[in-house]
């Protein structure tokens, strides 16, 4: 608004300039005119007094001829009119010259030089001359050719005064006149230091001397000369004009004009006041309509500037409540933004409500698991952060309890993980049951839980909870018409002071948690520090065995199964090792527990069954046909989906038979899940490859399901082999082991013979096949090529005991 206002005054401002400097111009223009007017009427009256004496003489000549003829007698006629002409023509001076040059009459001897020059002028022209001169004063010397009656050219000059001129000029012109003379040669000099010599005006001389004195001193007479001067006094205006009126001496002597011009100059300030007040009453009249009309969009805007902030702050009911009324008839562009505004509140307010609703659903997916319900991963480091800080406040243990099932990853690979998840969702119900009200239960990932406890007074009710979840969870879970039996492994760690991460307390108990995984599972373990060391050892495995891998450290070393009953060599059971570059050899016992869950364990076990073919296959090309190798199937690779495929690859590649390859499951393998068991054993067993259980005693020690499965062969764990000479129990189940394996139509396997007498036990027994360092230590595949056609004869093991590895 002040941008306008201001604009506004200097458009005013503009336009009364510009109407103020053309008054101003043509109020200039006026008195240039009054100015060129003064000159010309001189110039005209001048001309019409010599044209009038000129008139006189040639008519007074005409009149008397008989004059002319004397030049003599003219000049006595001159003389004696003399006092006429000088009183009546303002004649001062005659003189009558012939055409020599001479002076034939003049009314008194001095003849000046101007004179003697007006007379050649007019000689040589033979016309008129008039000028005006100003020696003592002013005055005007008039030439005129006259012809006598003889034909002689006379030339008669007079000079007259300038007052009868002046007094026409005043007449003419209104304009107060005075002659006034300057310093010969000072073009330059003030007008204030002229002298006055004949005032024709009503002023006095002395009032025209006291007005000239008024004039400034930087007022020269050129200025004057050029455009005149204005001159106030007095509340007077005048405007001082000066002509020239000397030709010969134009800057010694000057007519002085002077026009009263108060009655114009009063209605020239009049005419400008009233510009300016009308500009004035303008510009005020204007900047009051504009603020009046600008008050109501102002108030309107102030509303929708003070509104506008309230959005930003989400404060939508005082910004509904915050309105103008608009009118009706007149709408503008304010009422358009308004409900424009109106529309975007009620937008924005929809739309924070959804936001809000969003974040309230996306805090609740951030912290909430999706699947259970339980708190998630990121809640419960919130948790455990508040426990942890409240130690300080109210000292107390804090319990964390890592929970996870044993081998889960079968559930989802059998059934699909929508068994799996609605699996979860049912043992999460049965852990919230278990619990209490200010136990804090989460889901950390995939199928482990982590629950908190704090309300306890020793770590011993942990482990109490910990031991009613083991009973709860071998209880079968029901999903649907199926029933799933499975177990827990559980890792327990505790604190009691602020000296404790979030992520120490997860990883001690993840810890504990595989520390039971290894003692078999369904078990609960508490966290101690020389389990980060084993933890240690087996991260440090972990990343070896890639490299490992990669790196062809691992190699079989196979040992020798005899038939007891011939002794001849039947085959070999392929036992892995893995040589490490800086660790040496790392027994079977060390890394394959830690490998059995992973992906590695599955490449290791394809890895395994290819070389036993490549073995077979090198055998036969040294004449070594006939014999079988057994090679061990991991749980993880015995129900990867692409075992069957693989088999048969290997088959399409190699042409040893399929009957030469024995698949060894444990007890645990085989029980886990019986029906999908049954239905890849059968796959296989229609490839033709031969299935053993491996350790058996040491699992379930039933015989209930090998009559349900495909098996050929069962193996005697070495620990039932090495007891039956000092304890007859041992000795006992052995031989009815072998008894009711023989009488289901399968074949015994005994491992670990290291003694003749166990060798005879088991002849005695009938068991069918012993092995063991009494036959033979493991030889590594190298060697084996070298070393085994020394030891056959026919078939037959020379001798049982090897000193070779």
């Amino acid at each position: 608004m002040g941008l306008l206002i201001g604009f506004l005054l200097i458009a005013s401002s503009l336009l009364t300039f510009v109407w103020i400097d053309k008054n101003n111009q043509d109020y200039l223009s006026q008195h240039q005119a009054l100015h060129d007017r003064d000159l010309s009427q001189m110039h005209l009256i001048t001309e019409m007094l010599s044209n009038r004496l000129e008139l006189w003489f040639e008519s007074f000549f005409h009149l008397h001829q008989e004059l002319t003829d004397n030049p003599e007698a003219t000049g006595d006629f001159i003389s004696k009119e003399f006092d006429y002409l000088q009183l009546n023509w303002q004649v001062n001076n005659l003189w009558l010259f012939d055409s020599q040059q001479n002076i034939i009459y003049a009314n008194h001897q001095q003849v000046p030089a101007y004179v003697k020059a007006s007379v050649a002028q007019t000689l040589e022209s033979q016309s008129s001359v008039t000028n005006i001169h100003c020696i003592q004063s002013c005055f005007q010397l008039i030439s005129m050719p006259m012809l006598s009656a003889n034909g002689e050219l006379l030339v008669l000059t007079a000079s007259t005064s300038l007052l009868e001129m002046m007094a026409a000029l005043n007449r003419s012109t209104l304009a107060e006149l005075a002659l006034v003379a300057t310093a010969q040669g000072v073009g330059k000099s003030l007008l204030r230091d002229a002298q006055i010599q004949a005032p024709i005006s009503y002023m006095k001389r002395q009032q025209l001397g006291a007005l000239l004195k008024l004039i400034p001193e930087d007022v020269t007479l050129d200025m004057v000369l050029d455009k005149g001067y204005r001159l106030v006094m007095d509340e007077q205006a005048y405007l001082i004009n000066l002509l020239p009126v000397d030709n010969d001496f134009a800057d010694t002597a000057y007519l002085l004009t002077v026009h009263d011009i108060s009655d114009e100059w009063a209605r020239h300030d009049n005419y400008q006041l009233g510009v300016i007040t009308i500009s004035a009453i303008t510009v005020t009249l204007c900047v009051l309509t504009f603020f009046i009309m600008a008050e109501r969009l102002r108030r309107r805007l102030l509303i929708l500037a003070r509104r506008l902030p309230l959005l930003a702050q989400k404060k939508y009911a005082q910004f509904n409540d915050m309105q103008f009324t608009h009118s009706r008839l007149f709408l503008d562009e304010i009422d358009e933004v308004q409900r424009s505004t109106n529309l975007l509140g009620e937008q924005l307010e929809s739309m924070d409500g959804k936001i809000e609703q969003n974040t309230r659903e996306l805090e609740n997916i951030a912290m909430y698991d999706r699947l259970t319900g339980l708190p998630n991963r990121n809640m419960l480091n919130f948790v455990l952060r508040k426990k942890i800080a409240a130690l300080a406040r109210t000292p107390g243990p804090l319990v964390v309890i890592l929970l996870d099932f044993d081998n889960f990853r079968k559930i989802n690979d059998s059934y699909g993980h929508g068994i799996g998840d609605e699996f979860l969702m049912v043992a999460a119900q049965r852990l919230r049951s278990n619990l209490r009200e200010s136990d804090v239960i989460s889901r950390f990932g995939g199928d482990e839980f982590v629950i908190v406890l704090q309300e306890v007074d020793d770590v011993s009710n942990a482990i109490t909870l910990a031991e009613k979840l083991l009973l709860k969870f071998r209880e079968s879970v029901e999903i649907g018409a199926q029933r799933f039996y499975t177990s827990v492994s559980l890792g327990i760690t505790s604190c009691d002071g602020q000296n404790v991460t979030v992520d120490d307390l997860v990883r001690q108990a993840d810890i504990a948690m595989y520390a039971a995984k290894d003692a078999g599972g369904d078990k609960y373990s508490v966290f101690n520090e020389s389990m980060s060391t084993q933890v240690m050892r087996r991260i440090e495995i972990e990343h070896d065995v890639r490299d490992a891998l990669l790196q062809e450290q691992f190699k079989f070393a196979l040992q020798a199964q005899i038939e007891i009953s011939t002794g001849k060599l039947i085959g070999f059971e392929a036992l892995i090792r893995w040589l490490h570059p800086k660790s040496g050899y790392i027994m079977p016992d060390e890394f394959i527990p830690i490998m059995e869950n992973s992906e590695s364990m599955i490449t290791l076990g394809y890895w395994g069954i290819k070389r036993a073919f490549a073995i077979l296959a090198h055998l036969e090309s040294l004449g070594l046909s006939g014999y079988r190798i057994a090679v061990n199937l991991s749980a993880s690779q015995f129900l990867d989906p692409n075992l069957i495929q693989f088999m048969r690859e290997q088959l399409a590649e190699s042409e040893q038979s399929a009957a030469q390859v024995e698949l060894e499951l444990t007890e645990r393998t085989v029980v886990a899940d019986i029906e999908q068991t049954l239905q890849i054993m059968h796959q296989l067993k229609e490839l033709g490859f031969s299935f053993s259980i491996d350790d058996f005693g040491t699992g379930y020690s039933s015989l209930a399901y090998l009559s349900q499965l495909p098996v050929d062969i069962i193996k005697i764990d070495r620990s039932f082999i090495a007891g039956m000479s000092d304890n007859s129990a041992d000795k006992q189940i052995v031989k009815s082991t072998v008894a009711m394996v023989r009488k289901l139509g399968m074949k015994v396997v005994a491992e670990g013979v290291e003694t003749a007498e166990q060798l005879s036990f088991l002849s005695d027994m009938h068991c069918d096949v012993a092995q063991g360092y009494y036959i033979s230590k493991p030889i590594f595949e190298e060697d084996l090529y070298q070393v085994l056609p020394s030891k056959i004869d026919k078939g037959i093991w020379k001798n049982l005991v090897s000193d070779f590895r």
